[in-house]
């Protein structure tokens, strides 16, 4: 993790390998950016004749607005040189993984 806002990991600490050999890095030995998200729902129930109700409903989805970003970009290299450099895009989070905050309003009949 570098501390740069615009990539995730530093690409230039990594080096293609000779065809035929393994390289050194383990699988899944990075890991990205958390992910939290938070709901509200308000509900009203309201008896109106017998056993009908009615039901007012307000939900909030990401109720906080908390931008969660998705995984970084993750190819480090084009092809497959040897003394290629890497790719100027490996480790840059250039989206995010949920949407904005959105509210609802509903209405339900329940009999």
């Amino acid at each position: 993790i570098t501390g740069d806002p615009n990539h995730w990991f530093d690409a230039s600490v990594f080096v293609l390998q000779p065809q035929g050999t393994f390289g050194n890095t383990p699988r899944n030995f990075l890991r990205g950016p958390a992910f939290a998200n938070a709901d509200l729902s308000l509900v009203k129930n309201q008896a109106l004749f017998g056993a009908t109700r009615l039901q007012l409903r307000l939900e909030v989805f990401n109720v906080f607005n908390r931008a969660n970003f998705s995984a970084p970009n993750r190819p480090v290299f084009a092809g497959a040189t040897q003394n290629e450099a890497p790719l100027a895009t490996a480790g840059q989070v250039l989206r995010t993984a949920n949407s904005s905050r959105q509210v609802q309003l509903g209405v339900k009949v329940l009999f």
